[in-house]
């Protein structure tokens, strides 16, 4: 009888600690560890954790689309048409990058899976002499370049999903020249919240890597870059 007592009262007890455990909500860490983006729409929870300790504002968003929105007017005219599956949008975004880079999808898809470039791979530029690894991430959180404040990316699973491809360095030496490797930036422009002096429009730019530039050892480095890019805080 004590036994059957002491067994009900540990599954009540573990129960009620996973329950418990469930509710705490997770940190929103989905999107490739970058260094301006927070989160990825398509991994995370939807009420996950940002970097100022508050959940995804999902619920503001909603009202946003329910009425008359800030960023495409009225949301039922974006509903008029068939919205496209996020992942095949992924899917083309990747295969548009592979073609850019020149590389086979087979190889290239092997080489995403190791978190490498391919070892056979002949690097026609600079930039492919540095191990790079490469993705898509639906952000959720961004480092305003305008501001330099952070700001919430709008995204609206399925309906609004703001995608990006970015590409990290892998190594910090140049396999062939002697130099360093550098990551490299892009500037793309999001739908943020909340509106602000410079948002007024519900846009505003953050910086998403774009690849991996070797620089020779002895050449000339371009201070006025780097310190523009040191005065950008990190989330």
């Amino acid at each position: 009888m004590k036994n059957t007592l002491l067994i009900t009262a540990t599954t009540i007890f573990c129960s009620l600690v996973n329950s418990a455990i469930a509710k705490i909500p997770s940190k929103c860490e989905g999107g490739g560890n970058l260094k301006y983006l927070w989160g990825d729409a398509l991994l995370d929870h939807p009420d996950c954790v940002g970097p100022n300790n508050m959940p995804y504002p999902n619920a503001a968003i909603d009202r946003s689309f329910r009425g008359s929105n800030p960023w495409s007017g009225s949301f039922r005219t974006g509903r008029s048409q068939k919205t496209i599956d996020p992942f095949l949008t992924r899917k083309a975004l990747l295969a548009a990058h592979e073609q850019n880079l020149g590389e086979s999808p087979t190889i290239s898809r092997q080489a995403r899976a190791a978190n490498v470039s391919p070892s056979n791979a002949c690097g026609g530029t600079p930039g492919r002499l540095c191990k790079t690894r490469y993705n898509t991430t639906a952000p959720m959180y961004g480092v305003s370049l305008t501001s330099g404040q952070p700001v919430t990316i709008v995204q609206k699973f399925p309906d609004l999903l703001q995608q990006v491809v970015f590409e990290v360095c892998e190594s910090t030496e140049c396999d062939v020249v002697r130099g360093e490797c550098t990551q490299t930036y892009v500037p793309y422009l999001f739908l943020v919240i909340p509106l602000g002096p410079v948002t007024l429009t519900g846009q505003d730019y953050v910086l998403v890597e774009s690849g991996c530039v070797c620089r020779p050892k002895y050449s000339a480095a371009n201070n006025q870059e780097a310190a523009a890019m040191a005065s950008l805080p990190r989330l």
